[in-house]
């Protein structure tokens, strides 16, 4: 329905309607011209009878319906005349056909896609599963889950922690045995990692014995949290075995412990404490570490392994472990938890103490630090310290650190000695590590790390990451990145719940100098200019988005690229990058968003950027490589790389909000003279969207077009 004297505001429509039906929903978008309602009614009938009768309704009032659902109409009863032809429901124009005379010329009318039958859902979906797949780590401390909890109590300096049980023999347990099996508990490195034996050949079985220490833990007395001692020896509730377990107290975090499990290898953060009895407190752990000269780790598959029994003393346990017809001999060693492993808290605050702000990357993700007089004396102090260490000790590791390993180092962002964790390895000993400090990661070279004693590692990280309430999931951008950028550094305050244990989590922050409150002032900067009722368009015919205009990722001469072969068209081979379903993801939702309210279609200009419908029905960014009166516009996708001759109903206006994602699709010519012919297109047709391997040997036109040697496709072609 559409008010063209602009008089009516939504409950002036529900009015007019209502008498008709009752309206399922309804939603309101403002022009300059006009104001338009898109109206849903409970039934059909409702629909129909106000179109019989919108004679009745004052002349500045048009009511039709929606080009969304004629299109729906229109595809299911061209399904019911045509069954073997498959169409796409969201769009009854979208097809593909090739003229007789093989030439690109378009008539103005059906929609053209050339290239694989790719949509942005499955490459989200691919990119979710890598990185899932990345997760899985061959040597992870696990610590992950085991830092980002504020402390419940002020900080106070702690020891290095002992652990008696670990510190047991435990030797007399292999002196009368030949074997049995061991059970790998967590990968430290590619010759360490922790473990305990499940049962010995002479049939002590393990397992059975921490079932019945499970079982006696549980039958004790619970224990109050905030009554916990550091280093206290405890029953611990752990889900991944559904068993009590006995373990040392390494860190009270809020409403939750961390402990060590001495009888399992490893450390776990859980909040059901019990007192563990007194006949469990002296018999030596069953948990060990297990070291091997060689690089043997990394090819250990399963979960168990038999071993044999090589030498048994006082001074060291040996073993041969059995990997199918290989065997690994090994040595066992006591298991002592690294901080690492036991966990780092967080300076603690308090709702309505002072911070300030150090990073906002999106709307939901800000980095704060206390701003409180006795945290900051703290802090410099420990800086200091830690930095004075540096410099005196500047010795550097004489081995490959650990995965989560902390580590101090000279930072080239702050020029100051700082500490850091181990985030990834990139090979060639150049290792990306996280500050705990602040809310930066570099890349360090390991001959450049520092070895640090348990006193600076086991410093509270100074810096939190929060959630802002009521804020918009879209990018920081334009005027809004002006005012992060002055408002870091300003005193802010806090506020949050206090009551609810995970309330820290998501807060307020106020702007002390102003009293006005951050995320409402970031929540109308950021929120797009489409959702806006007062927005004016800009009718400027002469202003376009050109593919300059993007954000983009430049490939640099001469360097070597993994990419995904797209498809080949006039010349050109069409190659995305690998990042494009996690960036897609949010762009995604806004293009959605964007095109379910602006519903015109659209005449691009040549080289101009916009939107395009594809054959899955949903929206990218595509460039206008050619538009002639009357003909169908040849576009290609910046982030999925597929061409297509789209009519202008296909097409619509790029807003500027949707420019902060890079392009993900260079433009590729081969370096060399290789003709292509039809029958050598007809087989690269089969390798389209395959991985493959590119030398940049020159960029052309400062555009995404490069010059390319590629192996992989010369050696289809030749």
């Amino acid at each position: 329905m559409v008010d063209s004297s602009k008089l009516l505001v939504k409950e002036g429509f529900i009015n007019v309607c209502q008498q008709y039906g009752s309206i399922k929903k309804i939603t309101l978008h403002k022009r300059n011209d006009e104001n338009q309602a898109f109206i849903q009614f409970e039934h059909n009938d409702a629909a129909l009878k106000l179109l019989n009768e919108k004679l009745d309704l004052p002349p500045f009032i048009n009511v039709s319906i929606s080009r969304r659902t004629q299109k729906k109409m229109e595809s299911l009863a061209f399904k019911k005349e045509n069954e073997d032809v498959e169409i796409n429901n969201a769009d009854e124009n979208l097809g593909t056909f090739i003229e007789e005379n093989g030439t690109n010329k378009t008539t103005f009318g059906t929609s053209i896609y050339i290239g694989p039958n790719v949509s942005g859902r499955s490459l989200i979906e691919e990119s979710k599963q890598s990185k899932m797949n990345k997760k899985i780590i061959h040597y992870n401390l696990e610590n992950d889950d085991l830092f980002g909890k504020p402390l419940s109590t002020k900080w106070e300096k702690i020891k290095e922690p002992e652990f008696e049980l670990n510190y047991l023999d435990f030797y007399y347990r292999f002196e009368n045995c030949s074997g049995g099996e061991i059970k790998i508990e967590k990968k430290l490195s590619p010759n360490l990692f922790t473990g305990l034996t499940t049962f010995f050949n002479d049939g002590d079985n393990i397992q059975e014995k921490l079932k019945i220490i499970s079982n006696d833990i549980e039958c004790s007395d619970l224990l109050d949290i905030n009554n916990l001692k550091y280093g206290m020896l405890v029953g611990a509730f752990d889900s991944a075995t559904n068993l009590y377990g006995r373990g040392y107290v390494t860190l009270v975090a809020g409403n939750s412990v961390n402990i060590a499990m001495s009888d399992y290898g490893r450390v776990i953060n859980t909040t059901k404490i019990r007192v563990l009895p007194n006949k469990h407190t002296k018999s030596p752990a069953y948990s060990f570490k297990v070291y091997t000269k060689g690089d043997y780790v990394p090819q250990l598959k399963k979960t168990s392994y038999a071993f044999k029994v090589r030498s048994v003393c006082n001074e060291r346990i040996v073993l041969i472990m059995l990997d199918e017809n290989t065997e690994i001999k090994v040595q066992l060693k006591k298991w002592q938890p690294t901080i690492e492993e036991c966990g780092v808290s967080y300076i603690d605050f308090k709702s309505n103490s002072s911070v300030e702000l150090l990073k906002l990357k999106d709307m939901n993700s800000v980095f704060i630090r206390s701003k409180e007089k006795h945290h900051f004396e703290f802090l410099f102090s420990s800086w200091n310290n830690l930095a004075a260490y540096c410099y005196k000790n500047s010795q550097p590791l004489n081995r490959e650190p650990l995965y989560g390993e902390i580590v101090g180092f000279k930072s080239t962002l702050t020029n100051n000695y700082a500490r850091g964790r181990i985030h990834k390895f990139f090979g060639d000993k150049i290792y990306s590590v996280k500050h705990m400090d602040d809310p930066f990661k570099e890349n360090i070279n390991s001959s450049e790390m520092i070895e640090l004693p348990f006193e600076y590692k086991s410093m509270p990280v100074s810096f939190l990451k929060v959630g802002l309430k009521n804020a918009l999931p879209y990018p920081i951008q334009f005027e809004a990145k002006y005012l992060v950028e002055h408002t870091i550094g300003v005193r802010l305050s806090v506020h949050f719940d206090e009551a609810k244990a995970e309330g820290w989590k998501c807060v307020d922050l106020n702007i002390t100098l102003v009293k006005e409150n951050l995320n409402s002032i970031l929540y109308s900067l950021v929120e797009p200019l489409w959702l806006k009722d007062d927005s004016a368009e800009d009718n400027n015919i002469s202003k376009f988005i050109k593919y300059m205009d993007l954000s983009r990722i430049e490939l640099v001469e001469k360097s070597v690229v993994n990419m995904k072969f797209v498809v080949f068209h006039d010349g050109v081979f069409y190659m995305r990058d690998k990042c494009f379903g996690k960036s897609f993801s949010l762009l995604s939702d806004m293009i959605k968003e964007y095109c379910s309210l602006s519903l015109n279609p659209y005449l691009p200009h040549t080289d101009e950027v916009c939107l395009g419908q594809f054959p899955d029905g949903m929206w990218y960014r595509v460039i206008c490589d050619q538009m002639k009166p009357g003909e169908l516009a040849k576009v290609h996708s910046v982030d999925l790389g597929n061409i297509a001759y789209l009519s202008s109903r296909n097409i619509k206006p790029l807003p500027a909000e949707l420019l902060f994602h890079p392009t993900h699709v260079a433009l590729c010519i081969l370096d060399n003279s290789i003709q292509i012919t039809e029958k050598s297109i007809a087989l690269l047709e089969k390798y389209e969207n395959t991985d493959c391997e590119l030398t940049i040997v020159k960029s052309l036109g400062g555009k995404n077009h490069y010059l390319v040697n590629c192996p992989f496709i010369e050696e289809i072609l030749q």
